[in-house]
Formats: C-alpha cells, sequence, structure tokens
C-alpha cells in the first residue's frame, strides 16, 4: 500500500467517531474504529495494518518517534463546576483511539487547574472523577489568570517527575493545553504528535542565525511546539475582535511565527513548556503572546495546524465583557512590548545548568 494511502487510513480512525458522533449515526452503528475494523479485517490483521501504518506516516515526514511519550493534557478552569464534567467525559472518551495508544505509552493524562475558583469545581472533578487515575484536579488559592494556572500545572508536573526519578522527561513527556469548555477537536492530536517529532528531529540541524547566543537552548534541552490554527466565523462579534486583536499583535511583536497567536490549543515538550511558562509576565488571557514570543527569542522551533473550533456557551471573555477584555489584552500586548524590546524590564534567561540537570 502506498504511504499516501496509509496516511489516510491514519487519519480515517482517528476521525471515525467524530464523523460518526457529528452525522448522529450513533444509534445505527458503533463509533469504536477497532470494533467497525475489527469487524472488516480481524484483530490480528488491524493490529498489524495499523503497525505498518503508523512506521510508513512516521517514515513519510522523516521523524522517528522517541521512545516512550507519555501525553499530559493541562486545562486551566475558573468557575466551570457545570461545564467541567462533560469536557472530561468526552476528552477521556475520544482520547481512547487505537492511533493515540500506538503513539504514546500508557493512556494520556489529564491535570485539571482550579484557578482559585469561588464554586465547586474542584470538589465536582474530584469526586466525578474518583476512581478515573488518568485525570487530577489541583486547586490554586486564589485566581491568578489563564497563564498562572498553566504555569502552576507545568510546574506542579515538573515535580512529579521529579519525585518519580524519570529520566530523559523532556522529550519523552508531552504537554497539550486545552480549554475547559471543549472548544478544540481532539482529533487533530495525532497529527500534531508526529509533526512535533519532526521538529524535535530538525532541532540541533537548523541554523539559528541572528538569535541571542545568550539564550539559545542548548542541545541537551530540546523543545518544540506545535500550535492550532483556529477555523472560527468572522462575521461574528468574537471573529471581528479576534481578528483586530491578531492585526495588532502582528503590528506590535512583528514575526511570531503563527496566524493565530490566541490559540489555546498547543502541543509541546515539557522543556519547552518549562522555558515559555515559568515567570510570566503577562498571567491572564494575553499570556499567548509572551509564550510564542519567548518561543521566538529561544529559537524554539514551532509549526501550525489548522483546526477545527467550536466558541461555546458560557465563555468567560464574553462573561468578562469583550470590549473590557480586548482593551486589557490590548495594554498587555503593549507592556510586554515595551519591557522586552526598549527598557529590556522584562529579561529571559537561558535555561541554567541546575533545570538542565534537572532532567
Amino acid at each position: 500500500m502506498k504511504t499516501h494511502n496509509f496516511k489516510l487510513l491514519l487519519y480515517f480512525v482517528s476521525v471515525w467517531p467524530f464523523a460518526l458522533r457529528s452525522e448522529g449515526w450513533q444509534q445505527q452503528q458503533p463509533t469504536n474504529p477497532t470494533i467497525l475494523f475489527s469487524q472488516l479485517l480481524g484483530r490480528n490483521q488491524l493490529n498489524a495494518l495499523m503497525r505498518r501504518c503508523t512506521a510508513h506516516v512516521t517514515d513519510s515526514i522523516e521523524s522517528p518517534p522517541p521512545s516512550p511519550t507519555q501525553l499530559i493534557i493541562l486545562i486551566p478552569a475558573f468557575n466551570e463546576a457545570e461545564r467541567i464534567p462533560s469536557t472530561l467525559a468526552c476528552y477521556r472518551r475520544e482520547l481512547q483511539t487505537p492511533t493515540l495508544a500506538m503513539l504514546l505509552v500508557g493512556p494520556p493524562k489529564i491535570l485539571v487547574i482550579d484557578d482559585g475558583s469561588s464554586d465547586y469545581t474542584y470538589e465536582v472533578v474530584t469526586k466525578t472523577f474518583s476512581n478515573d487515575d488518568t485525570i487530577q484536579c489541583i486547586r490554586l488559592p486564589y485566581n491568578q489568570g489563564k497563564g498562572a494556572a498553566l504555569a502552576a500545572g507545568i510546574d506542579h508536573i515538573s515535580k512529579v517527575i521529579q519525585l518519580q526519578e524519570q529520566p530523559h522527561s523532556d522529550t519523552q513527556t508531552l504537554i497539550l493545553t486545552q480549554d475547559a469548555d471543549g472548544s478544540g477537536d481532539l482529533r487533530y492530536l495525532p497529527q500534531m504528535i508526529l509533526i512535533l517529532w519532526k521538529l524535535l528531529r530538525q532541532y540541533d540541524t537548523e541554523s539559528s542565525s541572528g538569535i541571542d547566543n545568550k539564550v539559545q537552548p542548548t542541545k541537551s534541552f530540546p523543545a518544540a511546539m506545535v500550535v492550532g490554527n483556529r477555523n472560527y466565523n468572522f462575521f461574528t462579534p468574537r471573529g471581528v475582535t479576534r481578528w483586530g486583536f491578531q492585526t495588532v499583535v502582528k503590528l506590535l511583536m512583528n514575526d511570531l511565527r503563527v496566524q493565530d497567536s490566541q490559540c489555546g490549543y498547543k502541543l509541546l515538550t515539557l522543556s519547552a513548556a518549562r522555558s515559555l511558562y515559568t515567570d510570566l509576565h503577562l498571567r491572564g488571557w494575553s499570556h499567548d503572546v509572551e509564550v510564542l514570543h519567548r518561543a521566538k527569542l529561544l529559537a524554539i522551533p514551532i509549526a501550525e495546524v489548522p483546526i477545527d473550533w467550536e466558541d461555546k456557551e458560557g465563555s468567560k471573555v464574553v462573561a468578562s465583557g469583550v470590549a473590557k477584555v480586548s482593551m486589557q489584552m490590548l495594554w498587555d500586548v503593549i507592556r510586554l512590548r515595551w519591557n522586552y524590546s526598549f527598557t529590556q524590564a522584562w529579561q529571559l534567561s537561558a535555561p541554567t545548568a541546575e533545570e538542565i540537570d534537572f532532567f
């Protein structure tokens, strides 16, 4: 079978449950792709075909996967007691695909960071999923912002790995940031993992001319990131506001190497996450711009993948007031540009020897 056919099969298997659910076929046909293909090919033939499929797709992008690879999904949540159970249940179901099972070692884990909620977000998560060791929740003492919540989650993961004394966890642990409302579609995750592996392969070979040597990452500290580029309806208030903010970001920050600077759907290595999220100056909605700016300063390889995105009801941006949030984010980007580029009051240091030895 030709390589492109294997690509199609891999994609089809990974998106099959989503296609069936979107067409409302769940009552007529089983939505588990393993069952469907097993009925056609038999279990042994299916397993052999999927192994060949993954191998061919990996060879086609010339990036052999690191081994092993574990995935942890970070979900910052603020007053999400009503929506978070359905989001987690949906994510848990969508993560149980044969494709991800072959790309990863062990089941993906989900870490919810309760950002000082005033409702029962923490209690709902811990009680609803008390028997599921792949879903955990930590709680911040007070509301600090989305960026701060993600930074706290990354710090928590790093400490857990340190206690477990897992070697080489910097590239073998992948972090996926997601939103609590489930707006991002997880069917793009296998593709993003393969692209991330390709970036890691190119990490030591690509030229990094024009980047300050003092903040360049070292060969022993590899990092890479893949960012989603949302497909959304422009002719909506949020669509117009989103386009306007992205335009301002491009004017003020120059080329951040991505089209969508505010997408919360990011896949990155643990080492990249530690470098980009530690000691953020922008800790709220606009933290993504600082993360991308830091990635540029550190010459961390980055790629962008088009993804489907569905804005859900109950958005915290809408609840806080779109105009108010937009003005605050604009002011944050101005401060970011001023303090990094002009006054240099905000500095970014290279990973220290202690941080490298940590892994």
